[in-house]
């Protein structure tokens, strides 16, 4: 697999296999937005702020965020995704303010004068350095003067551990649609600081079984990165951490988490 051979067209996990999205992907939401929750409190945003779940996927994090209080709008550009994000809504409580919206991180809305934007792992997607400014400087303006920024990006240097000692994962996992099993295979473009990664579904029904392949490039992060586009972006009183509940950057996971504020213009 090389830069100029990858498949075109959207992720199988953004489309086709939407619906999968969270059986593959188990992570502790309801933790993970206390979390959340705690870290912007620190920075006067609480229940009854407005929030953008800015690449909110299937909308379980939009969903749990409403659940704690916060008034919540979701936004992503994948249509399957939402249409997901869609039905959890509608099997939710009907009192949760949500709103779901189609929309691009590179194009959020100048003056929107939201308190609080959280993004989850989008930023990993974007692999030209004028899209990574991009989106941070389109969150500066979606903000209201002195609103706060939450976000998580894949750090390079423990991706690169954990890839290499571990290149290749499988799920298996049984679904209302079938027996599926998930494949990805990461490979390390040190140059660049990005993962070439292989990734394919297959779901087994009693009518056979389906193969999804896709081949796509994910750029990491660096600390120092992250951290000069939120200043140049506007953005200060920065606070770093490896998970959601506060662990240290120096702790395991391959994850930075940084909150940051807009300073005085």
């Amino acid at each position: 697999m090389s830069l100029d051979t990858l498949a075109a067209g959207a992720r199988p996990f953004y489309g086709e296999f939407a619906w999968a999205y969270d059986h593959l992907v188990v992570r502790p939401v309801a933790a993970e937005c206390a979390g959340m929750a705690a870290m912007l409190g620190r920075r006067g945003v609480g229940p009854g702020a407005r929030l953008l779940d800015a690449g909110c996927g299937t909308g379980r994090y939009t969903v749990e965020l409403a659940r704690l209080g916060f008034v919540v709008t979701g936004v992503d550009r994948e249509p399957a995704l939402l249409r997901e994000a869609e039905a959890r809504l509608r099997a939710a409580d009907r009192r949760l303010r949500v709103t779901l919206e189609a929309g691009d991180l590179l194009a959020l809305p100048a003056g929107a004068g939201y308190d609080a934007i959280v993004c989850r792992g989008v930023l990993n997607d974007l692999v030209e350095d004028e899209a990574r400014a991009g989106a941070l400087r389109a969150s500066a303006r979606a903000l209201r003067p002195r609103g706060a920024v939450l976000l998580d990006v894949r750090d390079w240097d423990r991706t690169v551990a954990r890839k290499t000692a571990e290149p290749v994962s499988e799920r298996r996992v049984s679904t209302p649609r079938g027996r599926l099993v998930f494949r990805s295979e990461s490979r390390l473009d040190p140059a660049t600081r990005r993962l070439l990664v292989a990734e394919r579904h297959t779901l087994s029904t009693e009518a056979g079984d389906t193969t999804v392949a896709h081949d796509f490039v994910m750029r990491c992060w660096s600390r120092e990165e992250l951290a000069a586009g939120l200043h140049a972006a506007g953005f200060g009183a920065v606070e770093y951490t490896a998970t959601y509940d506060g662990a240290p950057v120096a702790g395991g996971g391959d994850r930075i988490v940084a909150a940051a504020s807009l300073e005085a213009r």
